[in-house]
């Protein structure tokens, strides 16, 4: 547990380091190229989820419309079905 919290500490004070060294080497540049990089990775990230949204409507249409089909099939199917017996009569008639 202890090396852990030594090794966070170390994590920190080396990121901090390294953040003093570009600052005093580059200026912000390297900060402002993360945000942009950022930026443009949300905005394809959003158009991918967008495309997505679609696909998943389109596919929950399709089986929407494939559900109403198969009730209407069922209905049409019973209606055959009580129609035929009452031509033929049922078991109950014999």
């Amino acid at each position: 547990m202890i090396k852990t919290v030594f090794r966070l500490i170390a994590l920190v004070a080396l990121v901090a380091i390294v953040f003093l060294a570009l600052a005093i080497w580059k200026g912000g540049d390297p900060f402002r190229w993360v945000g942009r990089t950022s930026e443009q990775a949300g905005e394809m990230v959003r158009e991918k989820s967008e495309e997505l949204g679609r696909e998943a409507d389109r596919i929950k249409q399709r089986t929407d419309s494939v559900i109403a089909t198969k009730e209407r099939v069922k209905k049409g199917l019973r209606k055959t079905e009580d129609a035929v017996r009452e031509l033929t009569g049922g078991k109950a008639d014999k």
